[in-house]
This record gives structure tokens, C-alpha cells and sequence, in this order.
């Protein structure tokens, strides 16, 4: 395909998408406004300003979640022109297939994925963490609970009530399956490998013991108990590879921070999947006459992947299935059932 109908397919999804997007940011953002002002009624100018900014915090985190579909629906009718627009029966007269077409949309899925996993993302959790900051100034959001953690190595079971930023721990348990010690510490802090638990109560064979302070060595490192302040929801890509690399060096799943990790690669994916669902809809040129038909594919595709995505999830929450299976199956699935319908009607 020529450096110029490359440039020009691109240039028309780019411009689609941008539309699209300023379209459901500022949906998005008129009814964040609507739902704050219904919790904080406003009197006065000062307190419309602090609606406003609320609203602009909370309205980028929502705009992520969907920036996919919205790539969808962007991909679907950009494809849609070039059918309706007799574009398509053009480029095939001159030789060009309907893979070769698809070039610049996947091209384009890769460069949306790109952005919204390294620079959109991170932009949504860093302003939602704002908007809970401004909304209780007093309360420290920068704190993750109930954290459970299964150490091979050393035979133990770990569960925290609350990981507060800079390296406080609140209401520790650890559980020894070899000997069935159970230790408990209403405080605890770490110093590289060493834990300081203060107010023990240690239990082994119905024998109870209480200490002022405690002292052992774990294979926990400081800087995954750093990270793990904050829920596995609410970490970027960064922060999820970080602990990834850590628990894999450590032997310590952590099976919430794994499953996000895999959700947002998968998610990176779906551009990609959606370019291929749009041609799947769209092809062969006069199959669909009206946006009405197109849209309900749309619709219907979106709220299947969502629904499936969600089910395999809460399987894997529960550890029936495994993480990378609940992730990646529904979509791989999908791709090469796509793939075989491209290559079977057009090619």
C-alpha cells in the first residue's frame, strides 16, 4: 500500500476518533457535573468552580474505561465511508485486497493502544486520585486493604488489613502451615528485609504469647510492600510490571495485581480486535445499507465482550480458571474466528 492511501485511511480514523472522543469526554463530563452537584449543591460561584473541577478529575478515569469502544465505533464507520463512498470498490479494482486495506486500521489500533496504556491511563488514575483527594482532604486515599499474600518459600500465609504510603502496616497476620504458628501485630513496619511487628500476640499449640516487639526476616522486600499500597486497581502499567517482576523473583503470587496486569494488556488488544470486528461489519460492501444495522452490531459486540470479560473474571477471582486463561481466551478466540471469516469471503 502507497505511503499516500496509507496516510489518508489514517488521517480519517484519527479524525473520527478525536471527534468521537470530544463527544463522550464532554458526555461524560455533563453528567459527572450532574452528579456532583447533586451531592454538593451549589450557592455560589466559588462552589460551582469546585463542581467543575470535581468533575474534570473524575471525568478522565470513566473516559479510559471506554476510549476502546470508542475506537470501535470510530473504526466501524470509518470503514463504513469508505464502503458507502464507493472508495473500497475503487481500491479493488486497482488491486488491492481487503487485508491490504486493513493495514492502516491496525496500524492505527497499535498507535491507540500505545497511547492509552502509557500515557492515558496512568493520566485517569492520577486524576481520579485527585478528585478523592479534594472530595476528603483529610483521609489518606494512598492506602490498599485486605491484602492477602501466600509466600511458598517460607510456608506462610500473610494477611494485611491496610498498607498506608510509606511503609506503614496496620493489623497483620502471618500463619506458619508447617508448625501452624499464628502471629498477629497490630502495627508493623519494614527495614529492607527485616520486620518490626509491635504489639504481638503469638499462638502455637494453644499456648498464647504476647510481645511488645518483634523482629524477623522475610523474603519480602521493601519495594513490593511500597508498591502494594496502593489496590492493584488503581496501579498503572508501570507499577504493574514492577510487582510482576517482583513477586516472579520473590515465588509470591499475587494473583489481583497478575489478573489487572493481563486485563490491561488485553484491553491493548482489544483495539486491535475491534479493527477487526469493524471489518467483519462493514464487509462486504453491500451487505448493510443503514447506520441503524450497523450500530446494532456494534452495540451487540461491545456488551458480549464486556459480559464475557466480566464472567471469566469473576472465575478467576474465584480460582477456578486462571488468570492469563480469563484475560486472553475470549479474545484470541474471537481473533481467529475473525481472521478465518476475512480470509474465507474476501480473499
Amino acid at each position: 500500500m502507497s505511503k499516500t492511501l496509507f496516510r489518508y485511511i489514517f488521517t480519517m480514523q484519527l479524525r473520527a476518533t478525536v471527534f468521537i472522543s470530544i463527544s463522550m469526554f464532554c458526555l461524560i463530563l455533563l453528567f459527572d457535573f450532574a452528579e456532583v452537584t447533586r451531592k454538593y449543591p451549589i450557592s455560589c460561584a466559588e462552589e460551582t468552580l469546585f463542581s467543575i473541577k470535581l468533575s474534570l478529575l473524575r471525568t478522565p478515569s470513566t473516559f479510559c474505561e471506554i476510549l476502546h469502544y470508542v475506537y470501535f465505533i470510530a473504526a466501524t464507520f470509518s470503514l463504513w465511508n469508505l464502503c458507502q463512498s464507493h472508495q473500497i470498490t475503487i481500491l479493488k479494482s486497482v488491486g488491492k485486497s481487503p487485508l491490504q486495506i486493513l493495514y492502516p486500521f491496525g496500524s492505527f489500533a497499535i498507535f491507540m493502544a500505545a497511547i492509552w496504556l502509557f500515557v492515558l491511563h496512568p493520566i485517569g488514575l492520577f486524576s481520579e486520585v485527585q478528585y478523592h483527594k479534594n472530595i476528603s482532604p483529610h483521609v489518606s486515599t494512598e492506602a490498599n486493604h485486605d491484602v492477602f499474600i501466600d509466600c511458598q518459600k517460607s510456608d506462610q500465609v500473610i494477611f494485611i488489613k491496610t498498607i498506608n504510603k510509606g511503609k506503614r502496616i496496620e493489623g497483620l497476620n502471618i500463619f506458619n502451615t508447617k508448625d501452624n504458628t499464628k502471629i498477629f501485630a497490630q502495627q508493623a513496619s519494614i527495614e529492607k528485609n527485616t520486620w518490626i511487628l509491635k504489639n504481638v500476640t503469638i499462638t502455637n499449640n494453644g499456648k498464647i504469647k504476647n510481645m511488645n516487639e518483634m523482629k524477623f526476616t522475610n523474603e519480602f522486600s521493601l519495594d513490593l510492600i511500597e508498591l502494594l499500597s496502593q489496590s492493584s486497581r488503581k496501579q498503572n502499567i508501570y507499577h504493574l510490571y514492577k510487582i510482576y517482576k517482583i513477586q516472579r523473583k520473590n515465588h509470591v503470587p499475587l494473583k489481583l495485581y497478575e489478573l489487572e496486569l493481563h486485563k490491561l494488556l488485553s484491553n491493548c488488544f482489544s483495539f486491535f480486535l475491534f479493527a477487526l470486528v469493524a471489518a467483519v461489519i462493514c464487509f462486504p460492501i453491500n451487505r448493510y445499507k443503514t447506520k441503524t444495522e450497523i450500530a446494532i452490531k456494534v452495540i451487540s459486540t461491545a456488551v458480549f465482550l464486556r459480559f464475557a470479560n466480566n464472567i471469566l473474571e469473576s472465575f478467576a477471582h474465584g480460582g477456578i480458571i486462571s488468570v492469563q486463561f480469563a484475560c486472553w481466551a475470549v479474545s484470541l478466540i474471537l481473533t481467529c474466528v475473525l481472521v478465518a471469516i476475512l480470509i474465507w469471503k474476501e480473499v
